[in-house]
């Protein structure tokens, strides 16, 4: 069932409440990281995703105040119902229905942000210390002027590992993205034959994710030569027997991520592939079959690199193998060599071992997983087949 826009806030007060349960030296904290606002208040716009966007959350333990455009303020109603959480800056002419004075009851509209957010700071109660997450330098001298008295610290590196470990309802989220993301793979097997072109494999996964409320974010498909081309586009490059298909699809569900990644080949690719996806296959089970809470990252990272150099790629090379996901597709923690950081229950990690070489092509398998105390929950469950014979019964045409 898609999550609904309703329980957007609610999700935004308990990730707020485990914000501040976190860090109770902290009174209030301002931001302008659209990740970071949708974080604490439940609210994502169109608009967050448009930089330069201005927009800011002053948020405290009970309650939030949005700094947004005023042709943000209607989808900011939707989702956070009361009017006195949404400051407006700048103007936009939307009207009402007769009876219907939801909109007229929103505090008047200021000139700009920076006056927007020195009138929420004025309003301010009691506020000892605050922590600011603020791109923009000319907002900490609003924040300054307006809280003269308040202590402040930045709290960019605090919310990043606040958000590593999920609640759950976050975790409800993450679930529903990974698995629209993987049946929108599914759906393309049978189309992974001579004659389709990547952008119709993309188009189609598209379609899919579209129609379970999901918004694509990077639909990498690449075959043959072009899988070596890491986050390519997709093209209309025509596939061929032997081809080797790469896909690497995120999409996001309420502002939660999924990344995932499969490769498929157009009928019989070779020994060499077959021989160097066993390899990569193994490295990153190897990972699904070690990862749980309490032990460090970096052991995940040596034993995916240990599996994949024992088989056809004895000089495999990655900086990573895995890394954090939510509400950014790359998150805290890192699947490296250097990673010290010891895995929690509740943290969502995508486990990959990738391998590209110009003039050959690329490769790669990454599934989603949930860490929990005895081992994890896995996400993704497509085919991990690399060699895919569909039979004619399956083969259809691509919905245009």
């Amino acid at each position: 069932m898609t999550p609904l826009l309703r329980e957007q806030s609610v999700l935004g007060r308990q990730c707020r409440d485990r914000f501040f349960t976190l860090n109770p030296d902290l009174d209030a904290v301002v931001t302008d990281d659209p990740v970071h606002i949708g974080y604490l208040s439940g609210y994502r716009s169109v608009l967050q995703d448009m930089p330069p966007y201005t927009q800011m959350l002053v948020a405290t333990r009970d309650s939030i105040f949005l700094v947004t455009g005023a042709s943000d303020a209607p989808a900011a109603l939707e989702v956070l119902s009361d009017p006195n959480s949404i400051w407006r800056y700048g103007a936009f002419f939307v009207f009402e229905s007769e009876g219907d004075a939801t909109f007229a009851s929103l505090p008047p509209p200021s000139a700009s942000p920076a006056l927007a957010l020195a009138t929420v700071l004025s309003n301010l109660n009691s506020v000892k210390r605050i922590g600011h997450d603020l791109g923009r330098l000319e907002l900490n001298a609003v924040v300054e002027t307006a809280l003269p008295d308040a202590g402040q610290c930045p709290i960019a590196e605090r919310l990043r590992r606040c958000r590593a470990v999920k609640l759950p309802g976050e975790l409800e989220v993450m679930r529903y993205v990974s698995k629209l993301t993987d049946t929108a793979i599914t759906s393309i097997i049978d189309l992974v034959r001579p004659g389709t072109t990547e952008v119709e494999i993309a188009a189609e996964i598209s379609r899919h994710v579209t129609l379970g409320a999901g918004v694509p974010r990077f639909l990498v498909v690449t075959s043959g030569e072009r899988g070596s081309r890491v986050d390519a586009y997709a093209s209309d490059r025509v596939l061929q027997l032997g081809d080797i298909v790469r896909l690497d699809i995120g999409v996001s569900v309420n502002g939660y991520y999924s990344d995932m990644a499969r490769t498929y080949a157009v009928g019989d690719p070779g020994f060499l592939a077959v021989e160097r996806y066993e390899a990569l296959l193994r490295g990153e089970l190897a990972e699904l079959d070690i990862v749980r809470a309490g032990i460090p990252a970096k052991t995940v990272f040596e034993v995916a690199m240990r599996e994949v150099r024992a088989g056809a790629l004895p000089n495999y090379q990655r900086n990573h193998c895995g890394h954090g996901l939510g509400l950014r597709p790359h998150e805290f923690p890192l699947i490296g060599p250097a990673s010290e950081t010891i895995l929690e229950e509740g943290m969502v990690l995508c486990l990959e071992t990738p391998y590209y070489e110009i003039g050959w092509g690329g490769m790669m398998v990454e599934d989603t997983v949930i860490v929990t105390a005895t081992g994890s929950e896995l996400l993704t469950n497509s085919p991990r087949t690399l060699c895919l014979t569909p039979e004619p019964s399956r083969q259809r045409k691509i919905r245009r």
